[in-house]
């Protein structure tokens, strides 16, 4: 799909470093499976926030520049007329739209349907390449059904991937070698996330990669070679731009599934829920704080032990998402828009 969009080649054309690009959308936060780490976890039981504010967000995120949408949940694909009026609302003919799935019931005829939405790429899931590690920790199969669906996505022309969460533990392991290898054999980018002390993990640094562990991911994107358009084999959200930078706040946004306002899905300090005030002016005030200025090489949310020891570990156990404007002693917007 990315070839056939000239207009959101124009958007690209015209993005300056430290303006807002990408923002993730959690659709629903429904969900098929109940994942040890799950990161969402803080929204499992929240209300939706209706679909007409959370459109007319998009329009906002739009106008501020954004071309590259990331939809995901819980199981995006649970809420079929939910996903595609989000679909229909990022200005698919503008933007990169790439949907996360889990893998479970992502049939070939939904990925049709999602490619008839221009979706660009599906991301699936991938706990380990072996298939015995990743079923452990969601529903015997599933790592049958993730290989199926990739090959279906491959089949059906759109750009796919696998996600994978490392942890020291996990990282120098069988099972992320063999995710890499199964990504390598299908010529497909494997998307690495850091663990982060968050949601089912929440406030446990024991996860947590070290640096050494960062520097060997690195290492892989640097010397596996590139894919056949040109991305990186191995990625991860900060080798972003000419240096690596977290782009929390600066680059990329979250929305939650019941509509709160986050610098990064990982980071569940809410800046206030869509509707409330102007998005831009939410943003505005977060880049007040000295930590969302895109001048941090590491992942403040699962490599920044100050950030983790200050903002972190201190509310572990306390209800999420935390107050944004308190916890980062910045001023608080007015409320209304103008």
């Amino acid at each position: 799909m990315y070839s056939e969009k000239p207009l959101l080649h124009q958007r690209q054309r015209a993005h300056e470093p430290g303006r807002l690009r990408s923002v993730s959308v959690d659709v629903t936060s429904a969900c098929n499976m109940n994942c040890p780490h799950c990161y969402a976890q803080t929204f499992r039981h929240s209300p939706p926030v209706d679909i007409k504010v959370l459109c007319a967000a998009l329009k906002e995120l739009h106008d501020l520049g954004v071309f590259h949408w990331v939809l995901q949940g819980g199981e995006p694909i649970l809420d079929p007329p939910r996903l595609e009026a989000v679909l229909r609302g990022c200005y698919p003919e503008e933007s990169y739209i790439t949907v996360v799935s889990n893998g479970w019931a992502m049939t070939p005829e939904r990925i049709r349907w999602l490619r008839e939405l221009q979706v660009d790429k599906i991301a699936f899931s991938m706990d380990s390449g072996v298939p015995q590690e990743h079923d452990m920790g969601r529903r015997p199969g599933s790592h049958a059904r993730v290989c199926a669906a990739v090959e279906n996505v491959l089949a059906a022309g759109l750009l796919c991937s696998v996600s994978i969460t490392v942890t020291h533990e996990n990282l120098h392991t069988e099972g992320f070698t063999r995710a890499l290898a199964f990504a390598s054999a299908r010529g497909i980018r494997v998307d690495v996330q850091v663990a982060e002390p968050v949601g089912r993990w929440d406030g446990q640094k024991e996860v947590l990669v070290r640096p050494e562990d960062a520097a060997y991911l690195k290492r892989l994107q640097r010397e596996t070679p590139r894919l056949a358009n040109g991305q990186w084999a191995v990625h991860r959200d900060l080798f972003c731009g000419d240096r690596d930078h977290c782009p929390a706040g600066t680059e990329f946004m979250a929305l939650s599934s019941d509509g709160h306002v986050l610098p990064c899905n990982f980071l569940q300090y809410s800046m206030g829920r869509i509707g409330e005030m102007p998005i831009g002016k939410m943003r505005e005030a977060l880049l007040a704080s000295r930590w969302f200025d895109g001048t941090h090489p590491v992942c403040i949310c699962g490599e920044d032990h100050e950030f983790i020891d200050h903002h972190i570990v201190p509310y572990k156990d306390r209800p999420k998402p935390l107050d944004a404007y308190t916890t980062f002693q910045i001023d608080r917007p007015r409320n209304g828009h103008p």
